[in-house]
């Protein structure tokens, strides 16, 4: 994608791609532990949650490569 729309420039403040960062590895983290705690327990309710922080862990990834 370019760095540019309409002819002005857009800046990515560097502090907010280390936020998204930061939050992909907590989503990440919350997914793998969830995962292991609902499988561990058969609790088909935690592995869905854990499925939940996959996709927001996705989003975040997305985020991360189009800033």
């Amino acid at each position: 994608m370019s760095a540019t729309c309409c002819g002005t420039a857009q800046h990515v403040d560097p502090g907010y791609r280390r936020v998204l960062w930061v939050v992909l590895g907590i989503n990440a983290a919350m997914f793998v532990a969830e995962l292991l705690f609902g499988v561990a327990a058969g609790s088909v309710s935690l592995q869905a949650d854990a499925l939940d922080f996959l996709g927001d862990a996705g989003n975040y990834g997305i985020s991360l490569l189009v800033t």
